[in-house]
């Protein structure tokens, strides 16, 4: 049989001699021989869609689209198997050249002048076709990195996915493993083109069937642990009649966390055994303290403390630096947590029906942004009775913590800002006018310099975050519980108003309890500090569904048209303002 060559700028491929039956256009296609394939092998595209090299590939593409582009060339999406195997090579390399990462390599990595994907466009650092040379795995050019692929199939079995990594994607992230995209915070929003998204197709003389498309669920839900008996006595005091398994379940040191569990197969357990979920404010509490520190032992993260970019999962309490305020082993990394609050947010869910219940802490295969304690950033939310490899529990005992309530303020303010305990605050966003579009398209120092103009200054990171949270500590303005449709966010409104940003206090509900408007969605607003950021979320899909913590940090020169500001007061500027 004679091998495959293909050479950039060589215009027709070698082809198998042996093969009867190819593709309707073989050119710039690869045949891929794998006896672990039902078929005994496949042709894959050499390049990303329209399969040209030195070209730019398609992107901002839905799987709608690319399923009907593949299907008009007499191809298909190629199923995630098949994908994987042609990244991973014969060898099943990580990242098809290796299992070691090389910088440069393949185009991967790069930073967003954003600092966040929900404002990328969808050309920005995209490369052409086999521009990289030696991001191949066996003639089959960036299937890592640049434009992140569609497949067929995600590896619960359902229809349509993500593979690969895009030019932005994190580094461990990018890679032929698909772990990425089969974590439990990972959405892929299929109705709707995808900025980073392009993909390649494939081609057999059969379609999948049912079989091809389960094969990677069946693969990675099979549990290969012994599990221990559970130990309910391992428990810590967290708060007033409050206790908290030390281990994820079965809460034995030098155990395997227990996965591959439903939510309600976890709820379940914890009440055969006395106890319960945790709730995502107890769940926060056990692992920061009281202090609220973004990791178990501080805010500084230090790496290999946490079982957090690793190759697996190891058992309970091998790292014994990951240790919370309370003496809780694990909470960030090793593998996500179930807990008992429910989200309910329909832009989320692949079906109208579908429970999401909220996840925290990481897998030992995510990255430090992820395995925090109070994340910030990406969904950590799955459907109840989804499994997934890495995504285990722990129990709680006792009654569920409440808020407490504000602390009463103690400065006048102008009456068109809310008083803080020692701040004022714009009630609206900039120019601070109700029924009023807010300014957007600005820098950080033209915001800094409009807020010095009106006599205040542009608002510290940590005056916009306690007025956003309040000392209840609030996920998001109005409270700790998700309202669909309550803020200008996600692209769920009348399209007299989609894509945009709203007149300021349109959305009635989305402010504070003290009268703070659109702190969530509608426009990222800018807050200074040592590192300067981007709080609250637009009226784009933005990771953190527009929490008081979501936060992005971009470059000072950044601006578009969905960043805005607001403007805050001392004490010396609020005098002034009352005495004009």
């Amino acid at each position: 049989m004679t091998l495959f060559l293909f050479i950039l700028g060589c215009p027709e491929p070698i082809v198998y001699q042996q093969d009867t039956i190819q593709p309707p256009d073989i050119k710039h296609m690869v045949k891929i021989v794998d006896a672990a394939h039902r078929q005994g092998g496949y042709w894959i595209d050499a390049f990303e869609y329209p399969n040209v090299p030195n070209q730019r590939p398609v992107a901002n593409a839905s799987f709608d689209q690319a399923n009907q582009a593949c299907a008009d060339s007499g191809k298909r999406l190629c199923t995630a198997q098949e994908w994987r195997r042609a990244c991973a090579g014969s060898e099943n390399k990580r990242y098809g050249y290796g299992d070691t990462y090389e910088r440069e390599r393949c185009h991967t990595a790069s930073s967003l002048s954003s600092g966040h994907t929900s404002m990328m466009q969808a050309q920005e650092f995209l490369v052409d076709s086999g521009s990289k040379q030696y991001c191949q795995t066996e003639n089959v050019f960036d299937l890592i990195g640049n434009l992140e692929e569609w497949v067929l199939d995600d590896w619960q079995g359902r229809i349509g996915s993500l593979e690969g990594g895009a030019w932005y994607t994190f580094r461990t992230y990018a890679d032929c493993s698909g772990n990425y995209s089969r974590q439990p915070d990972y959405r892929t929003p299929m109705n709707r083109p995808v900025y980073s998204a392009g993909f390649r197709c494939c081609w057999t003389p059969e379609a999948p069937n049912k079989g091809d498309l389960k094969a990677d669920a069946l693969s990675r839900l099979t549990e290969t642990s012994i599990q221990s008996p559970y130990n309910p006595d391992l428990e810590y005091q967290i708060g007033d009649g409050l206790w908290m398994d030390v281990f994820e379940y079965p809460n034995q040191p030098n155990a395997l966390p227990k996965t591959n569990v439903t939510w309600e197969d976890a709820q379940t357990a914890c009440t055969n055994g006395g106890k319960r979920l945790c709730t995502v404010a107890e769940w926060e509490l056990g692992c920061g303290g009281k202090l609220e520190w973004s990791f178990p032992y501080g805010n500084t993260f230090i790496d290999d403390l946490c079982d957090i970019g690793h190759s697996g999962v190891s058992p309970s309490g091998t790292h014994i630096g990951c240790q919370s305020p309370f003496g809780m082993q694990d909470m960030v990394g090793s593998v996500w947590e179930w807990t008992a609050t429910t989200l309910d947010a329909n832009v989320l869910k692949t079906t109208p029906t579908d429970l999401l219940k909220e996840l925290r802490g990481g897998s030992w295969f995510v990255d430090s942004s992820k395995g925090s304690c109070t994340p910030s950033d990406g969904y950590p939310l799955a459907q109840a009775s989804a499994r997934y490899p890495d995504v285990g529990f722990r129990c709680c005992r006792g009654t569920i913590t409440t808020p407490v309530p504000d602390a009463p303020d103690s400065i006048v303010c102008p009456t068109d800002m809310v008083a803080k305990e020692y701040f004022c605050i714009d009630r609206f966003e900039y120019p601070n006018l109700p029924g009023v579009q807010p300014i957007a398209d600005a820098t950080l120092s033209m915001a800094e310099q409009a807020c010095i103009d009106s006599g205040k200054h542009l608002c510290t990171d940590q005056e916009w975050m306690s007025s956003c949270a309040g000392t209840q500590n609030n996920r998001w303005p109005y409270g700790s519980e998700y309202k669909p449709r309550a803020c200008n966010d996600h692209g769920w409104v009348d399209s007299e108003i989609m894509g945009n940003a709203s007149k300021s206090g349109v959305f009635e509900d989305c402010r504070t309890s003290d009268g703070i408007f659109d702190m969530s969605g509608n426009l990222w607003e800018w807050t200074s500090g040592a590192t300067p950021r981007l709080r609250g979320g637009g009226w784009q899909l933005s990771a953190g569904l527009g929490q008081c913590r979501s936060f992005s940090e971009p470059e000072s020169s950044y601006h578009s048209g969905e960043v805005g500001f607001r403007c805050c007061s001392n004490t010396a500027e609020t005098q002034g303002l009352l005495s004009e």
